[in-house]
């Protein structure tokens, strides 16, 4: 892994590039304050757990949950140096099921699951396009 480059690659990523549905607006929200282990880990690495690459949301819950059984992000570099960890329940390893980056250099996915966070959008999923 290139944590520098991983750390330039994420504060180069604006808000506005971030996925605008209610779900990822919701786990952008939701995430640092509920996993702030797994920020922690991720941060150490270079990356910014508040700009996923996917999520894999299912839908909310009537108890005001709402369960990911993943959230993905990009990490720059070789992937031989990345090793699988659990942090707070919560599994971090390489996949290789997840859509195209478009970066050209060496690179790797990572995903974190499952991920569970409050429903905190008074926005109706089901209406809104993902």
């Amino acid at each position: 892994m290139d944590i520098q480059k991983n750390i330039e690659f994420y504060s180069e990523i604006a808000s506005s590039y971030l996925c605008k549905c209610v779900y990822c607006k919701n786990y952008i929200h939701e995430i640092e304050a509920t996993y702030p282990q797994l920020s922690t880990y991720l941060k150490n690495i270079g990356i910014d757990i508040t700009k996923p690459f996917e999520v894999l949301p299912l839908n909310p819950e009537p108890s005001g949950y709402i369960d990911y059984i993943g959230a993905q992000y990009i990490v720059l570099g070789d992937s031989q140096y990345f090793q699988k960890a659990t942090i707070a329940d919560v599994t971090i390893d390489i996949t290789t099921s997840h859509p195209g980056t478009n970066i050209n250099e060496k690179h790797f996915v990572i995903e974190i699951s499952p991920i569970r966070l409050k429903w905190v959008l008074k926005i109706n999923p089901i209406s809104e396009k993902r």
